[in-house]
């Protein structure tokens, strides 16, 4: 056991002083407070865009007080929809709108085509309704087709009804929506969703990414020769398992750490009642039954591919080799990540979804999603939980013997069948 702590403290001192554990650490908190920024920033960009008064004409509107950047002509010959330039400079106030006529059509071409900022509306007659055709420099530049087209609709229809004899109250009525709010009788919502897939992929990150620092730990040492000096002081089966909690500790602080700096940034940053495709933000699916169960699923996760790594860092001379001889584990582990992802949010209830949370080597990654998004039994946490434990055993015992058998080996890399021969 002492020789467990000393490996550890080394390994955990020496990782936490590297600028990669500190870079990443200040990214991810950078990346929280961006992400937990955004929703205010929305909320303080959002503008009235209802129709402008009926009463006024488009020469007495003036557009809001916002850089025209874009530059777009409209051209409606037969005045099929009445001020529906001024619709247009309200809802895209940084284009500035220009009447024009058909005949100066072709040349107008000419100029969208020298500028991707240059755009134009022609307003045609059509079979029951105006028709309207957008021209651009290419699919990628222009004003935004779908929003001319809700702007001049709602003009058209505006001024179609008062020419009918309708009253402004009745007209503003008929361009009303229904208020709506989304309920779901089930544990799943649009926030335990959002949430369950950024765990996932912060799941995945972290075990790949100390995973990997356990590889390049046991690598260096072993190429700088430390590691004869550390095969003197412990047993190399002591030295494997004081490295992968050393670098488990450490994730699983940093990791704990980001969560707690985003559970503060939502506090500070987000608006209250702040809504995203009509559905409130909550995390209400993020119980603390919940919390424990995805930081456990996060160490075991971590430990099964920790030891694998390992062993791939004690399989290498030179530190130029670590990624081909990690490239087993990682494609393992990359595989076994989509097969979650792609089980648990693009066909749940099935029966990959549910093999996904009893094989060990992908219940890591969707064992947190389903727990935020889905009532999920008792017995299958159970049951997925002590198959990860019997493989992190099974994996450790084997992994403890190729690591001693090959962590002193140098010259050409070893290979995993000639390390098991040892």
């Amino acid at each position: 056991m002492k020789q467990i702590r000393t490996v550890f403290l080394f390994t955990l001192k020496d990782a936490a002083r590297k600028k990669a554990f500190k870079i990443s650490t200040a990214f991810m908190a950078i990346l929280v407070l961006i992400l937990c920024a955004l929703p205010r920033l929305i909320s303080s960009g959002e503008t009235d865009t209802s129709s402008p008064a009926q009463s006024g004409t488009e020469s007495e509107y003036v557009a809001p007080d916002t850089e025209q950047t874009a530059l777009c002509y409209y051209i409606d010959a037969d005045n099929l929809i009445p001020n529906g330039r001024l619709a247009l400079t309200q809802a895209m106030p940084d284009t500035k709108f220009v009447a024009s006529d058909a005949e100066s059509l072709e040349g107008l071409k000419q100029k969208v085509a020298d500028n991707a900022d240059t755009s134009i509306i022609v307003v045609e007659n059509g079979e029951n309704a105006p028709n309207l055709t957008f021209i651009t420099k290419d699919f990628r530049s222009g004003i935004s087709s779908t929003t001319a087209t809700e702007a001049l609709s709602k003009a058209y229809i505006e001024t179609t009804l008062q020419s009918q004899g309708i009253d402004g109250q009745t007209v503003e009525f008929a361009r009303s929506t229904l208020p709506m709010q989304a309920e779901y009788a089930g544990p799943s919502d649009f926030s335990g969703y959002l949430i369950g897939i950024l765990l996932t992929i912060l799941v995945f990150f972290a075990i790949y990414y100390y995973g990997y620092g356990v590889a390049m730990s046991v690598a260096t040492e072993k190429t700088s020769r430390v590691m004869e000096t550390l095969i003197v002081c412990a047993k190399p089966r002591n030295i494997l398992l004081g490295k992968v909690l050393a670098m488990g500790v450490l994730g699983l602080l940093q990791f704990v750490g980001v969560l707690l700096f985003g559970v503060i940034c939502y506090q500070l940053l987000v608006p209250d009642n702040f809504t995203m495709m009509g559905m409130e933000l909550s995390f209400a699916a993020f119980t603390p039954a919940s919390a424990i169960l995805v930081v456990l699923y996060f160490i075991l996760g971590y430990s099964l591919y920790a030891v694998l790594n390992a062993v791939c860092g004690a399989t290498v001379s030179k530190i130029e080799d670590l990624n081909s001889a990690m490239m087993p584990v990682m494609l393992v582990a990359i595989i076994s990540f989509y097969i979650s992802y792609i089980s648990a949010i693009a066909t749940p209830g099935g029966g990959l979804e549910k093999a996904a949370m009893y094989i060990p080597l992908t219940s890591p990654f969707i064992m947190p999603f389903k727990l935020l998004n889905g009532d999920v039994a008792a017995a299958d946490i159970a049951i997925s939980l002590v198959l990860l434990l019997a493989a992190i055993a099974v994996v450790c015992m084997i992994s403890i013997k190729i690591y001693s058998a090959s962590v002193l080996h140098y010259g050409k890399r070893l290979k995993i069948k000639d390390a098991l021969k040892k």
